[in-house]
């Protein structure tokens, strides 16, 4: 071939090849119940999920359940968690200054472990029932609900390049919703203030070109007991993780 064709004919060739990794546009959602319901199809079934959690807020609580509640400031506050959906297990670390400096790492396998600097340096474990529930089953179930009333905002640019905004008003039955129903685990050595008033204003950001929800921000008003705002992160969906329980020499022996 002639080389003043070949010329010709590169520039042709790449901008094909460019076409072809772009693939076809994104067919965009404009109804918001359309698009929090693709979330909860593309969340229930993805194989894994990164979670980063921060706290903020004053809230009024008794964290050694002493009865004598007094405010504390939440700042600082954060969970980082791996979760493992198709095998239901989960290992995270977290860190409440506010909380005596109380600071831990959880491991949910064939059982759960806990240690914490409250509780020494090695996992105590607590049984689990035979039959649990995936850890993103109550998120799930809650976005995928026809009766919630969400309202859609202006597109906003995230790490998955941009993504819808939905806002979605929440009660207090609705939180039970959030942990599919789970009460506070027994091995958390932190009094859990009561909830039944509260009232939660929820934004989503979900990625308009996978459904992969990017981000979570819950404003929990709890009344006389204080404000919390609640900042989550999705990232590393569908990545490989492995979690397993800890080294029996980590584990303390059976009371």
């Amino acid at each position: 071939m002639p080389r003043t064709a070949s010329r010709a004919i590169a520039p042709l060739i790449a901008a094909l090849l460019l076409a072809a990794c772009q693939g076809q546009p994104v067919a965009l959602l404009t109804d918001p119940g359309q698009i929090l319901a693709a979330a909860a199809t593309t969340a229930a079934a993805a194989s894994s999920v990164h979670i980063d959690l921060s706290a903020d807020g004053t809230v009024a609580l008794d964290p050694l359940g002493t009865g004598a509640g007094a405010p504390i400031d939440l700042e600082g506050t954060i969970v980082n968690a791996d979760l493992d959906l198709q095998n239901a297990t989960t290992r995270a670390t977290f860190s409440a200054p506010a909380f005596i400096g109380l600071a831990g790492e959880v491991i949910v396998a064939d059982a759960a472990y806990l240690k914490t600097t409250l509780t020494g340096p090695k996992f105590s474990v607590t049984p689990l029932p035979a039959e649990r529930e995936p850890p993103l089953k109550g998120l799930t179930d809650l976005l995928a609900r026809t009766d919630l009333k969400p309202t859609k905002g202006a597109d906003a640019p995230c790490a998955g390049g941009t993504c819808y905004t939905l806002t979605v008003p929440l009660d207090a039955g609705d939180l039970g919703a959030l942990t599919g129903g789970a009460t506070i685990p027994t091995y958390l050595p932190i009094a859990i203030p009561d909830v039944s008033d509260a009232s939660v204003d929820l934004t989503l950001h979900v990625e308009q070109r996978t459904t992969r929800l990017a981000d979570a921000s819950a404003v929990v008003d709890l009344g006389d007991t204080g404000t919390v705002t609640l900042q989550t992160t999705f990232t590393k969906w569908n990545e490989a993780v492995q979690i397993a329980p800890p080294p029996a020499d980590q584990v303390q022996p059976a009371g």
